[in-house]
């Protein structure tokens, strides 16, 4: 009876040795193929179909890491089993997931540039936005830290309102101070000329040059937003703002260049399940059927104005919060021909956005996620230098920081 047993027991181990570990180590091999061949998929297409647009939400360092686990995995089982398996597939998996990876890392987080000239140009225009989306920040600290990096444009979107957003607009008092304090709109003030200042909806404008004139169009479920609670982004808007800039350079006696520079900012609906490419189709729409209805800057005070059949201005700039990736080709239908200032002078991981996980085992595949919907495009008029995204620690979203320069060279095709 013992005898029967060890025998049994040794038919056992062997088969695990012999069979199981072989097929695993198979296994292992062609789903790290199939893992890389998704993220492969995903990058190409982006979110030109539906079914893609979930791939490409993933983020390559879960895909590409997860391959290198099947790698290990494949290789160990391999090593411990009688009958080695995946001898084709390891081998193939291998190359690809260093191709893979070095290009995550040179040509989607373009880390060479770490050694780059990082002074900002002469002229160069820094552009700081924030999404706060949060409660409880400390807006006075918050407004020294933007002040900081000597910004010349300050766009917040969705700060709370009341008392902080009142807060954080006498932060930037300075870019044109006044010693009467002036009201921006029925309910804000500060001591600054009232055309160096906007807030109007969910934005926020502090600007060291004149504005102009604004004007927003607002899309989506207001019924939606009312039932849950959220944010404006749950309703998403675009807002533009032209800004006068002959006073950036007054010394020039180019009469090419534009002395006015158009802002479109944004915030677009949150939800990641609908397909990108028909949202961004209805926000199109509902630019191009703007009523006409915005605020103009007169003698003293905004004045708001209506100019049946009039479109939004063609924009210099569009940034904000996507809520789509970077590269996602539904940006095509929004900014054709436009250029993302990362892809330009940006590098690192770029993580603009984490999602709160009250949950422990879900916070750490999270922390590793990289998802870049916070972005600025720019249009041939304007280059991006100096990008980068600065973790706040509070809220969800990351700062955008940059400086634009008009191209010295002929306009990029």
């Amino acid at each position: 009876m013992r005898k029967s047993n060890r025998s049994s027991s040794r038919r056992s181990g062997h088969w695990f040795k012999r069979r199981f570990l072989s097929i695993c180590a198979r296994l292992s091999g062609v789903l790290g193929l199939i893992i890389i061949a998704g993220w492969i998929a995903g990058r190409v297409l982006t979110d030109q179909y539906h079914w893609s647009q979930l791939l490409w939400w993933i983020p390559p360092i879960w895909m590409i890491g997860f391959a290198w686990v099947m790698l290990a995995v494949s290789a160990l089982c391999a090593k411990i089993a009688k009958r080695p398996g995946g001898l084709l597939a390891r081998p193939v998996l291998l190359v690809v997931n260093i191709v893979c990876s070095g290009y995550l890392i040179l040509g989607v987080w373009h880390m060479h540039r770490v050694v780059m000239n990082h002074s900002r140009p002469d002229n160069a225009l820094r552009v700081v936005y924030w999404n706060q989306s949060a409660d409880d920040i400390d807006q006075v600290a918050w407004g020294k830290r933007i002040n900081e990096e000597g910004a010349d444009l300050v766009l917040i979107a969705n700060a709370q309102w009341g008392e902080p957003r009142q807060t954080l607009l006498d932060q930037f008092a300075s870019f044109a101070p006044s010693e009467s304090e002036r009201w921006i709109n029925y309910s804000y003030r500060v001591h600054g000329e009232p055309s160096h200042y906007r807030v109007e909806g969910s934005a926020i404008i502090a600007s060291r040059f004149p504005m102009i004139r604004t004007g927003m169009v607002n899309f989506g479920s207001s019924e939606r937003q009312q039932v849950l609670d959220q944010t404006s982004s749950e309703i998403g808007w675009v807002m533009f703002v032209e800004i006068d800039l002959s006073s950036i350079d007054p010394d020039s006696e180019s009469k090419s260049e534009p002395s006015s520079m158009v802002v479109w900012i944004v915030d677009l609906p949150s939800d990641p399940i609908p397909w990108k490419q028909d949202q961004m189709r209805q926000v199109k729409n509902e630019i191009e059927q703007w009523d006409g209805q915005g605020w103009r800057m007169g003698k003293h005070v905004w004045e708001q104005e209506r100019n049946e059949g009039a479109s939004f201005p063609q924009p210099d700039l569009i940034i904000g919060d996507f809520n789509t990736p970077r590269g996602s080709d539904s940006l095509n239908i929004l900014a054709p021909g436009y250029h993302d200032a990362f892809e330009s002078s940006g590098y690192g991981r770029a993580r603009s956005w984490k999602p709160a996980m009250s949950r422990w085992y879900l916070r750490a595949p999270i922390a590793l996620g990289d998802w870049h919907i916070d972005l600025a495009l720019t249009n041939q008029e304007w280059d991006a230098r100096n990008y980068q995204l600065i973790d706040p620690r509070v809220g969800p979203h990351a700062m955008q920081v940059m400086d634009l320069v008009r191209p010295k060279t002929t306009p990029r095709n």
